[in-house]
């Protein structure tokens, strides 16, 4: 293997290992602090707005990230993100009332989503423009199965006592091996100031709407539907294993929807990934009583939805070179955590309000929004 290819392989292993542990820390931390919250009795509003400081810390600190990537380098920040969001994760369980949660997840938020960035941006720089839907199918691969993997962890360990915190605190900080290793062929920002992350989203709307829509559908699907299904009169385990089904789905999903990625026009692709946003949340309250079913809808709704991140992550790699790329990802993951700021809220207020079946309301109108927004706006007054 040439030295090159080499430099590949590793830097490949680093951001795979590092977007694996996002996912495990985020596949975790939504399904259990959510079951634990509701435990405490925590109204469902209360929950949704603990799970949107995850937005908020997107919102204060994702703009500053590419300038950390430009003068720390990506490895090194990559290793700051991992270490401080498996302690934030340890210091979640040891806070000693809920209101300590808030600032504390926010810490551990803002960790994830410094990780979230770097990794981005890294392997949009790493891959080639004839195969870049699928390096970003492989990615989003990762990241599902991980997202798979945190709930299927809850099983083992269960949603009790320090174990389920120590467990993702310590495969975040396995992930600091690879990134060790390929710290010295990690991409820096050495040609000019990264731009504006502001003014990367005023030139691909359509694109960096493409996150927050998917913020706002994840945050409900992952972190809120296990509190729909405790209430539907699943048990706790049961209900986090419908995490796992959609990351399932995820899985399967995602290197055919790559392959799409590269042949089709994305618009109208983006535009039939959002659709079945509609159609599972109007499924799903019929199937419910039948779990081997309700697992089937969300194995396939997960997948296709995921596809709304994917194909516009694909998108962004496309459509933006150079320092501007890191801003353009920073504004990705940030309009993402927009959604995932104001979904929650407006998700969690909606599981009362009509208990529980407000949450698929919410969830199917978001998704029959952005179908409207692709396909009635023009694209020259949208561009994607």
């Amino acid at each position: 293997m040439s030295a090159a290819a080499a430099n590949k392989r590793n830097s490949l292993v680093a951001i795979l290992a590092s977007c694996t542990s996002y996912g495990i820390g985020m596949g975790l931390t939504l399904p259990l602090l959510s079951l634990v919250l509701e435990r405490m009795g925590v109204p469902g509003s209360v929950n949704g707005l603990n799970l949107a400081t995850a937005g908020l810390a997107s919102l204060v600190v994702t703009p500053f990230v590419p300038r950390a990537i430009a003068r720390y380098g990506a490895a090194n920040f990559l290793g700051a993100c991992l270490l401080l969001a498996a302690t934030a994760m340890m210091a979640i369980y040891e806070a000693p009332n809920l209101w300590i949660w808030f600032p504390v997840r926010f810490v551990l938020s803002s960790a994830l989503n410094g990780l979230f960035v770097v990794t981005e941006f890294w392997i949009n720089r790493l891959a080639d423009e004839g195969h870049r839907g699928r390096y970003i199918a492989l990615y989003t691969i990762c990241m599902a199965g991980s997202f798979g993997i945190g709930p299927a962890l809850l099983q083992v360990v269960g949603t009790h006592g320090i174990a389920p915190f120590a467990m993702g605190a310590l495969l975040l900080l396995a992930a600091l091996v690879p990134v060790s290793l390929a710290r010295g062929h990690a991409p820096r920002i050495d040609t000019g100031i990264p731009a504006s992350v502001y003014s990367m989203i005023a030139k691909a709307p359509a694109t960096f709407a493409a996150a927050a829509v998917f913020g706002a559908i994840d945050a409900g699907m992952f972190g809120l539907f296990p509190v729909y299904a405790v209430r539907m009169g699943y048990s706790e385990a049961h209900a986090a294993l419908a995490v796992t089904a959609m990351a399932a789905g995820s899985i399967a999903f995602q290197y055919p929807l790559g392959i799409l990625t590269d042949r089709m026009n994305r618009r109208h692709l983006l535009a039939l990934c959002a659709a079945t946003g509609i159609v599972g949340a109007a499924v799903t309250p019929f199937v419910m009583a039948m779990p081997l079913l309700m697992y089937f809808v969300l194995f396939v709704w997960g997948g296709w939805v995921l596809g709304i991140y994917s194909v516009g992550l694909t998108l962004l790699g496309e459509r933006f070179k150079g320092p501007d790329l890191a801003s353009a990802n920073a504004g990705f993951i940030m309009s993402y955590c927009m959604g995932l700021l104001a979904g929650p809220a407006l998700e969690g207020v909606a599981l009362d309000i009509w208990n529980p079946h407000g949450l698929l309301v919410v969830l199917g109108a978001i998704s029959a929004a952005y179908v409207a927004y692709l396909l009635l706006v023009s694209p020259r007054r949208v561009p994607i």
